[in-house]
């Protein structure tokens, strides 16, 4: 087990073990060569606000704190069947997601307050109607999202022009 391996284990483990409550605001893991994290690793961290888990060996997703305004899990080894459907649901207050450079086969559910998506260089191949928009409502906007990046990825945004009618700009990518 490397070094830093070894200090991520520690940290989790006092976390879990040693800590009713914790007042941590901001997490950043960022390149540890973290393989797998527990579902309640995060869940005495009730105040967390930022989290990044970036250049990891992450395969799968654990259960993330629901005051999340900012996860970042870029480059790791995640797939669509790693990131549970609904991973986040519950951030209701998520504002930055980044999840680029991964091995997604499709966009996870996202919630409303989500305002900067990153979801480049991954294997996205398509766009269903109700990623971004409302196939039922016609009338609905999706104003508070300014930002969504799916370049790098196989899906071809062209052939769905109607999925993206709710939003303020389109998405960054490939369109023919």
């Amino acid at each position: 087990m490397k070094v830093a391996q070894l200090l991520c284990f520690f940290f989790f483990f006092f976390l879990n073990t040693h800590l009713s409550t914790v007042t941590l605001k901001r997490i950043d893991l960022t390149g540890n060569l973290i393989s797998e994290i527990e579902d309640g690793a995060f869940s005495k961290l009730t105040l967390l606000e930022e989290l990044s888990l970036a250049e990891n060996q992450l395969v799968k997703l654990p259960a993330l704190p629901a005051k999340l305004t900012s996860f970042n899990a870029n480059y790791n080894k995640l797939k669509t069947k790693g990131v549970k459907a609904n991973a986040f649901k519950k951030l209701t207050k998520l504002v930055n997601l980044y999840l680029s450079d991964n091995m997604l086969e499709a966009v996870p559910y996202i919630p409303e307050s989500v305002r900067i998506l990153h979801l480049q260089n991954n294997n996205i191949t398509e766009v269903n109607v109700d990623t971004f928009c409302r196939s039922n409502d016609t009338y609905y906007l999706r104003p508070s999202l300014n930002e969504v990046r799916l370049d790098g990825n196989p899906v071809v945004l062209s052939k769905y022009p109607d999925n993206f009618t709710c939003m303020k700009v389109l998405p960054v990518g490939k369109y023919r």
